[in-house]
């Protein structure tokens, strides 16, 4: 059938209509990337606008677009919480410090400008509560809340401090370079008013100020009030004070006791760091030094040096009579090696007296006049302290008197014989606080008289010494020049001024004994007994230019 004009065009119409079913419509967009305006960079989305306020990636690097959709470039800005630097290029910066200036920091948002770090996600450092400590390439720093790097004393909460004394209140320091002084020593040398707790003596006294900063970075100090605070460092301990202050010299000692007049004792043992050799705690060592003036005053500022000796936890001995290399040496109650005489007390424990050799005759030795010597025990120590000052035991010994030379002993122990003003007798000889009595050189002969009885019943022996102390045993008639000495069975009977030795004689006329004898006489005898074995002595028969000493009971 013939088709009308109407026809093929209904048909043609179905047909179209057919085919738009089939095919939808395609939408054309424009290509998303980068794109150069003039000297300005965009970076265009699929709708053929610029991106704004994003970052974007151009092969490694990353790089951001601002309020405008322009490539922001020397710019340090906040995104997402965190801040962000892009270079002169455009490119985010990386494992990198960057200073921040005016110019980079237009607005001021971030201080007054300084040195920040991005890390390796391009994310700035800064401080969030205490956490404002960061590791960077194996050295540490510190950042404030703005992300600048602080230099200089910090405190604890991440306060950079400029006050006089800064060091007081940090716990952290940086050079200009910013790295936090880490396992290090800092000298400081601008000085300080202030005093030390720990030590007592004023900064300005310190010829340097060092602290040392440990693993952490945090600045050595002591927390126990007048305790140091001690750590080995390279092998030296060291102790550092109340504000982190490295301790010179002595540590501080909370009391000094006076009521001993001659031994001020401390109420604890004082530690010593060798400021001459950059301030290590000595230990186990002798040092020659003068006391601080919390120990003793007048000796510091007389500068008046002695030995000291220290254990090791490097505390210096005190109130003890210490073995030191197979010789004993003795420490006053703050710790100053003693030499001389000195008393001890508590067996070796406690300190009384010191007293120089010359300072005393035998005199004073005899009548126990010297403070102490009643009820301590004595000792010698050689007077020579820069080559010796060790103890001088089981032995005699001359010493130099104010009045001369004289004979001393000492048991093994090193406690003299005859200590506390105890009349000794050993290896036939006699002692009073180590002095042995020894007859005068003129005469040859002198008279140890001792009560073996009390006070109210005395019972008295006296017994003759010679001039080296010996004892004079059996009998004997002994010329001294003035008169003679009698003596029977080891005791002094008598004594005789006649020109003539008198003669014992077995059967006299007034039975055995000494008697006159006068040779110009026919009768050499007729004078008759001068004493004899029952001849009772009284301390008057004792001539007293011969009586050496007179030991009553206490």
């Amino acid at each position: 059938m013939k088709q009308t004009k109407h026809v093929k065009a209904a048909r043609a119409f179905l047909l179209a209509a057919a085919a738009t079913c089939l095919f939808p419509t395609v939408t054309a967009y424009a290509i998303e990337g980068w794109n150069k305006v003039g000297d300005e960079w965009q970076y265009l989305n699929r709708e053929d606008q610029p991106v704004t306020n994003a970052f974007k990636k151009s092969k490694e690097d990353w790089f951001y677009l601002g309020d405008s959709g322009v490539l922001l470039k020397n710019r340090i800005f906040s995104y997402g919480g965190s801040d962000y630097y892009v270079d002169q290029d455009g490119r985010m910066a990386k494992n990198a410090w960057v200073f921040i200036d005016h110019e980079s920091d237009p607005d001021s948002n971030y201080g007054d400008g300084g040195w920040h770090y991005f890390g390796a996600d391009g994310k700035g450092y800064r401080a969030k509560g205490k956490g404002f400590r960061k590791e960077i390439d194996g050295q540490y720093y510190a950042f404030d809340e703005n992300g600048n790097m602080l230099t200089g004393w910090i405190d604890e909460e991440g306060n950079v401090l400029s006050d006089e004394d800064p060091f007081v209140n940090a716990r952290y320091y940086a050079d200009a370079d910013g790295a936090l002084y880490t396992n290090r020593w800092l000298y400081y040398d601008w000085g300080s008013h202030l005093t030390s707790e720990v030590t007592g003596r004023s900064y300005e006294d310190y010829e340097k100020m060092w602290f040392y900063f440990g693993a952490d970075s945090k600045k050595y100090r002591s927390r126990a009030g007048e305790q140091p605070f001690q750590r080995d460092i390279n092998g030296a301990t060291y102790g550092f004070d109340e504000k982190g202050v490295m301790i010179e010299w002595w540590d501080k000692v909370a009391s000094i006791s006076n009521a001993v007049r001659s031994n001020p004792t401390a109420d604890e043992r004082v530690r010593y760091y060798d400021g001459y050799d950059g301030g290590p705690l000595m230990k186990n060592k002798w040092l020659w030094m003068y006391p601080s003036a919390n120990l003793d005053e007048n000796a510091n500022l007389d500068l008046e040096s002695s030995w000291w000796r220290t254990d090791s936890k490097g505390r210096a001995y005190r109130n003890k009579i210490l073995k030191v290399g197979g010789r004993e040496y003795a420490f006053d109650g703050i710790g100053r090696m003693k030499t001389g005489f000195v008393l001890f007390d508590r067996a070796k424990s406690e300190f009384v007296a010191q007293y120089d050799v010359d300072a005393w005759s035998a005199k004073d030795f005899i009548e126990g006049n010297m403070y102490g010597i009643e009820k301590a025990d004595l000792y010698l120590f050689s007077p020579d302290e820069m080559n010796d000052g060790s103890m001088q035991a089981g032995k005699e010994i001359t010493v130099e008197l104010a009045d001369g030379p004289r004979t001393f002993a000492f048991a093994p122990s090193g406690k003299a014989y005859g200590s506390r003003n105890y009349l000794q007798k050993k290896d036939n000889k006699f002692y009073i606080n180590g002095l042995r009595l020894d007859a005068p050189e003129d005469a040859g002969y002198g008279i140890v008289i001792q009560n073996i009885g009390t006070l109210s019943t005395p019972q008295y022996r006296f017994f003759v010494v010679d001039k080296n102390g010996k004892i004079v045993s059996g009998r004997r008639v002994l010329n001294t020049g003035e008169g003679y000495i009698l003596v029977y069975n080891g005791q002094f009977i008598g004594f005789s001024g006649d020109e003539d030795a008198p003669r014992w004689r077995n059967s006299g006329s007034a039975g055995a004994g000494f008697y006159h004898y006068d040779r110009s006489e026919r009768d050499h005898f007729a004078r008759g007994l001068i004493a004899g074995p029952n001849t009772t002595v009284t301390k008057n028969d004792v001539p007293d230019d011969l009586a050496l000493f007179i030991a009553d009971p206490n």
